[in-house]
């Protein structure tokens, strides 16, 4: 499954690992999914941060800013943000493709400018 990693640290990766590989990244099993406005004409997309959404974490003030460039809620974003693709009928994350990551790509440099 291929998808979106950008950590506290503000660097964004286009990675991929295996069905639940994104879970990982965002260092949490049962992450938070941040709904994503759809992008015109690709499949939806979607944005997963860590559960506990606590300071606990570093501010993801890139990752954070790239998640509302892409439609999410205002706030503040603690550890590393993943965008993958969303399968809604079955209610689960799927990979994406290159056209969603020129997308996901073109909000991550408005994020960084």
């Amino acid at each position: 499954m291929r998808y979106v990693l950008i950590p506290a640290t503000g660097e964004l990766n286009v990675t991929g690992g295996g069905e639940n590989a994104h879970l990982a990244d965002v260092e949490d099993q049962n992450p938070t999914r941040v709904p994503l406005a759809p992008l015109d004409g690709l499949p939806p997309i979607t944005g997963w941060v860590n559960s506990a959404g606590s300071p606990t974490y570093p501010l993801n003030e890139v990752g954070g800013q790239t998640l509302v460039n892409l439609g999410a809620a205002a706030g503040d974003y603690y550890g590393p943000v993943v965008i993958t693709g969303w399968d809604e009928a079955a209610g689960t994350g799927i990979g994406i493709n290159s056209d969603m990551s020129a997308e996901i790509t073109a909000a991550y440099e408005a994020a960084t400018s």
